[in-house]
């Protein structure tokens, strides 16, 4: 029984889409077995559901959140008044970085064992989501959490229940049990899954997205594409129910993205698009039996690992390069990409003006990418994302190079 391969892969964690979408062969035919722990809750004013969910699980809880903007718009107070009047206590743990380091997620790990926390609840973007993730894992023992990450070591102990709240669209995080981390000695970003870190109850609720700031908001809506867009263009096996979840779920980003971005306020499209942030990296995603691998994530990862920019701006970065690197043998699917999501020939064409459009046309040089390093994180790359091999072309350190000399 092996994860179909519609995300990430490697023979040391199950893939992050697809830890719960399963495949075997039984006389010959394809069985697929479908199964999300994750009790989703959606819709405008879900959050106000949060003590009454996390009490059903637990009574002690961790609150994890980012730098300053959960509390700065009022989130984190309402988040602990409510717990506090459901009966549930709360520590609250501040300062989640961007790209969430390993260092942090111990800290938190650590808290959680001394405290004997039976609740972590995430709120914020994919960074409070995923160093949440990480502390389920590392609490169950007395390791660090690179121990779970770098010797895809599976948790033994008892977890903490996980509860998500995602105030911005981007990751899909509330939907799935991985979870990216980066080693900020060793300036590797690396994924760690594991079925503990699977949220119990995800709350998504699109008003907690309605003063995420225009700048965010692209590099979120970037995201959600490309998670859909990378397994669609590398497919080797497409199957039309896969193509259509992936192809419908990217339109609603290619229309919606570039209307909140207009009107900030617009709630009806923030819930299109958080809508798509949690179908694009769940098991939904894979329905239908189609294959494909996020390799462009594999790539991104050495560039915020390195330098800790914004993913979605490394991912906006890269894109254009990475689908001409594709054009030759993938032609058909980026003209299938340009017909039916952009309503266009030229898939790739299209892309680049839908960048151009959400103000995302980025180079890395923009980024401050050091020229000189882009072998070095090429050779990252291969060291940290061996899901590569999945590529549809043989992924070496001179055509990783050659991706990123175009992207620079």
């Amino acid at each position: 029984m092996n994860g179909l391969q519609h995300g990430y892969s490697s023979p040391h964690f199950t893939a992050i889409v697809n830890a719960i979408l399963y495949s075997t062969c039984y006389n010959s035919v394809m069985i697929i077995t479908f199964d999300m722990p994750t009790k989703l809750i959606v819709g405008a004013g879900s959050f106000s559901l949060l003590g009454e969910e996390a009490r059903k699980r637990g009574a002690r809880a961790l609150l994890v959140s980012g730098q300053s903007s959960a509390r700065r718009m009022g989130f984190l107070e309402r988040a602990v008044a409510d717990l506090k009047k459901h009966g549930v206590a709360v520590t609250v743990f501040e300062g989640v970085e961007p790209n969430p380091r390993s260092s942090t997620i111990d800290a938190g790990a650590k808290l959680i064992r001394n405290e004997k926390l039976d609740l972590v609840i995430a709120l914020g973007g994919g960074s409070p989501m995923d160093a949440a993730k990480g502390m389920v894992v590392a609490a169950t023992g007395n390791s660090p959490v690179w121990h779970y990450v770098q010797g895809g070591v599976r948790a033994a102990g008892k977890s903490p229940v996980l509860i998500t709240v995602p105030t911005v669209a981007a990751s899909g995080s509330e939907a799935n049990c991985g979870a990216v981390i980066t080693n900020w000695e060793t300036r590797e970003k690396c994924v760690l899954s594991d079925r503990c870190a699977y949220p119990a109850v995800s709350l998504v609720d699109p008003e907690l997205t309605l003063s995420l700031p225009t700048k965010p908001t692209a590099q979120g809506g970037v995201d959600i594409f490309c998670h859909l867009l990378e397994p669609y263009v590398t497919a080797a096996a497409p199957q039309s129910l896969t193509d259509g979840i992936a192809e419908t779920t990217m339109k609603l980003v290619v229309d919606f993205l570039p209307q909140v971005l207009e009107r900030p306020d617009d709630l009806e499209a923030r819930s299109q698009l958080s809508w798509a942030s949690t179908i694009a990296c769940s098991a939904f995603a894979s329905l239908g039996g189609g294959d494909g691998s996020m390799t462009m994530h594999g790539l991104e990862h050495p560039l915020s690992g390195y330098y800790d920019i914004a993913h979605g701006d490394g991912l906006a970065a890269l894109l254009p390069a990475y689908l001409e690197s594709l054009a030759d043998i993938r032609a058909a699917r980026l003209a299938k990409l340009g017909s039916n999501v952009f309503g266009q020939a030229d898939g790739l064409m299209a892309t680049d003006a839908w960048l151009r459009e959400i103000g995302m046309d980025l180079k890395l040089r923009n980024l401050q990418v050091a020229r000189e390093k882009l072998s070095e994180l090429a050779q990252c790359a291969l060291r940290t994302a061996p899901w590569l091999s999945g590529h549809p072309s043989k992924l070496g350190r001179e055509a990783i190079s050659r991706i990123y000399e175009a992207a620079w």
